[in-house]
């Protein structure tokens, strides 16, 4: 079903705390759409700033008719100026810009025509780095969809989309006001699960995301694990109350899991933390899985995600340490053949005699007796096992192809010698 536009066809509303360098370079990107002015409204709620962003807000609004300032007393999160921002919004579409970011010139225009084309009560543009140093995630945004996916759109959380407003508000979708780490995506999470359609437009790189904010910025402060990992279990609550379809739920609590919960014990954050924060880390993911991640979903993991999470289950904190340092410096842990396993040595593994993380490996500690060296006819039969089994696994991500590629070398090299 294709609509006339709204007079106000989008309303663009800007959360603005504290960022005086950026903030010009935002206003004018968003001020500047090739929308004509009646069809534009900008809403920029100032959520208490101290460096001259309100001093600035309100130079730019003596300029442009359709630019509204709030100010307000700081609430400490970006929930609450953008709910107020939302509510006082008249278009059709509302449109949520973070006050540090950029859009395309053509940003607005393309992806509310295309709402309007294909009848979207949520549109996921492409974004793309300011920097230009990280490529965009080309599962979302390989290209445009009509009807995507939710295991799709679920890999973006966050604000930086168009949302019908009528749908907003039958819905009654907010974002959670008090002070939380997700906020963001449990509002995505309860949009995404009530949508008629969400669509992905792709041609373009609409939404300019800056990467490396201040550290001034709230979203740098230190991440207290049982906040955060409180915040993923209502995701995931949302999702088991709201999809029928237990397939996909997995498939979309598994997303949720890898990308939120697994990610703080890659090699670019577990190696820096002390042991008392590794700790907290494993206990508050150890939680999660205890509530809302049954064993199950492990097998939808990649291998190196799913050896993370057997770790977890098992409270391994020093091996997963040692496991991250070791991709950190590209220095593959030793691995041996042993009947028909691959077993990886990790430092500081507790489980005794060894670990079983998927069908042909399995981690042992560095003690373990000498491999039995493969003989004969065995050893073909040994790399097909860990061919059926970890390939598949292996595969679902680059960092798991990565994995499945040092595997394959170990088995090589263990075949020769």
């Amino acid at each position: 079903m294709t609509t006339r536009p709204a007079e106000v066809a989008v309303s663009v509303v800007i959360p603005v705390y504290n960022t005086r360098p950026y903030l010009a370079e935002c206003l004018d990107s968003v001020l500047t759409q090739d929308l004509a002015p009646r069809e534009l409204e900008v809403i920029a709620v100032d959520d208490g700033s101290t460096d001259g962003s309100a001093e600035l807000l309100d130079r730019y609004a003596e300029r442009h008719a359709n630019l509204r300032v709030i100010h307000q007393a700081n609430s400490g999160w970006p929930g609450r100026p953008r709910n107020v921002g939302r509510a006082a919004s008249r278009g059709e579409y509302v449109f949520f810009v973070d006050s540090d970011d950029c859009l395309a010139p053509d940003a607005l225009r393309s992806i509310h025509d295309f709402a309007i084309q294909h009848d979207s009560d949520i549109v996921v543009p492409k974004i793309v780095p300011l920097d230009g140093l990280r490529r965009p995630n080309q599962v979302v945004w390989g290209r445009t969809r009509v009807d995507a996916e939710l295991t799709r759109v679920i890999q973006t959380l966050g604000p930086w989309k168009l949302f019908r407003r009528a749908f907003l508000d039958e819905q009654d979708i907010w974002f959670p006001e008090e002070k939380l780490r997700l906020e963001d995506g449990i509002f995505l999470t309860q949009a995404y699960l009530a949508a008629h359609r969400i669509s992905i437009l792709a041609d373009g790189g609409y939404y300019r995301k800056r990467s490396q904010p201040d550290q001034g910025n709230i979203s740098s402060a230190p991440v207290n694990p049982e906040g955060y990992l409180s915040s993923v279990a209502r995701m995931i609550e949302i999702i088991r109350r709201n999809c029928s379809d237990e397939q996909v739920a997995d498939a979309l609590v598994a997303t949720l899991y890898r990308r939120k919960a697994l990610k703080w014990f890659g090699p670019d954050r577990f190696p820096d933390y002390g042991n008392a924060r590794r700790t907290a880390w494993v206990e508050a993911v150890r939680s999660l899985q205890d509530g809302h991640v049954p064993p199950r979903l492990d097998d939808q993991l990649s291998l190196a995600h799913r050896t993370r999470s057997v770790l977890v289950r098992n409270g391994e904190v020093a091996a997963l340490a040692s496991i991250a340092t070791a991709q950190r410096a590209d220095r593959p842990l030793e691995a041996v053949l042993v009947g028909g396993w691959v077993q990886l040595r990790v430092p500081g593994l507790m489980a005794r005699p060894a670990l079983e993380v998927a069908p042909g490996f399995r981690l042992v500690a560095p003690d373990a007796g000498p491999a039995t060296p493969a003989r004969g006819p065995r050893r073909p039969r040994i790399v097909a096992a860990a061919a059926r089994w970890l390939r598949p696994l292996a595969h679902r991500s680059v960092r798991g192809r990565a994995a499945w590629a040092r595997v394959r070398r170990w088995l090589t090299a263990a075949d020769q010698g």
